[in-house]
């Protein structure tokens, strides 16, 4: 049974958190949707529920940094104030233990991280197919722009390989496609129809091999049918889905059990897991760090400092495993070298100096 002391933490937190999360989250929305308002109203019929569904899916996406900032923010706020007013001096004088004390923050710290954990591995994947297909669909002048997509490579039953620049929704055509059959025989296409029954590709080159070992154009078609592309019943639902857009299990599956991955794949995938499994933690490494600038008895608490370096140092952490990220699948690091040293060595470091506070 929760205490007096217990409930009054969590109401004032809360109301702060619910506060800061929804409020800011609106901003957000309002200021994204008039970006995109002549996208989304200009000859269209889009019903008013797919642009919601579109806004919840895009919150649900940034849970993983959402919530642990809304939390930052709450925490720093009721700590303060409690210090301030000598709330947390009373509580600490009545024999409560500092530990104790913030009992109901890691309460709320560890229902973030299964939030996101869950969230992770049986929402993010839908949430994050539907918002490409939204953004290709209805968003393609403001999504594209001049931005490079990433290539992605699909694995055929026969051994081949289809690589392509990404998914076109609007045409459910593969864009920008190269079938490779083997080392001596390539395919280029600029789309490839998504049907396994009568895989239709659009302005078509045949590369071979010469006696020379160059690649050399030896036929063209406008359009043409590959009857001989061995291409999986289920690969139209599955093979364009990007690492990043996979569930937990999937990864973890896709790692055991796909003798065809490539070194470079394996990197991606293995990359795409562990950061996965890592960030939903970014909420108690949050708690860790800034609870003990918030307690630290002072007559004039620096306030304005202590929101400025928590934000800043927060901003700078998702920084720092985006690019984590980025090295792990380039293999320029080792991927649990990249991804798992930040929490490790920041876990360490702060999570000693609070087990040292009384």
């Amino acid at each position: 049974m929760t205490k007096i002391w217990e409930r009054y933490i969590l109401r004032e937190f809360l109301k702060l958190f619910s506060l800061f999360l929804f409020g800011f989250y609106f901003l957000y929305v309002v200021i994204d949707y008039s970006a995109h308002m002549q996208d989304l109203t200009l000859g269209k019929n889009l019903a008013l529920w797919k642009i919601f569904q579109y806004y919840l899916l895009q919150f649900i996406k940034r849970m993983d940094i959402l919530l642990p900032l809304a939390l930052l923010i709450g925490t720093i706020k009721v700590l303060c104030q409690f210090n301030t007013n000598r709330e947390l001096l009373a509580l600490l004088s009545a024999g409560i233990r500092m530990k104790k004390l913030m009992r109901p923050l890691f309460f709320i710290g560890s229902c973030i991280v299964l939030i996101n954990l869950g969230v992770n591995e049986f929402v993010v994947p839908h949430s994050l197919n539907f918002i490409d297909k939204f953004h290709d669909a209805h968003l393609r002048h403001s999504f594209r722009g001049n931005r490079t997509e990433p290539l992605h490579v699909m694995h055929l039953d026969d051994h081949s390989k289809l690589v392509y620049q990404y998914y076109d929704a609007a045409k459910e055509a593969l864009f920008d496609v190269i079938w490779i059959r083997n080392h001596e025989d390539l395919w280029r296409m600029r789309y490839l129809k998504i049907d396994p029954q009568h895989p239709h590709g659009q302005w078509v080159d045949h590369l071979e091999r010469n006696k020379e070992g160059c690649f050399e154009k030896t036929e063209s078609f406008a359009s043409l049918i590959f009857h001989n592309l061995d291409w999986n019943q289920d690969m139209p639902r599955k093979g364009y889905i990007p690492f990043e857009n996979r569930s937990v299990k999937e990864l973890w599956k896709i790692l055991r059990t796909d003798p065809l991955l490539s070194s470079f794949e394996k990197n991606e995938v293995l990359s795409q897991f562990l950061f996965k499994l890592t960030m939903p933690f970014l909420a108690l490494l949050v708690l860790f760090a800034i609870i003990p600038f918030c307690t630290n008895y002072s007559k004039n608490l620096p306030q304005f400092f202590i929101y400025s370096m928590g934000i800043f140092s927060f901003v700078a952490f998702i920084a720092l495993m985006d690019a984590a990220v980025i090295l792990g699948e380039s293999d320029t690091i080792s991927p649990f070298v990249a991804i798992l040293s930040p929490f490790i060595v920041l876990l360490s470091i702060f999570g000693w100096r609070f087990a040292k506070a009384k």
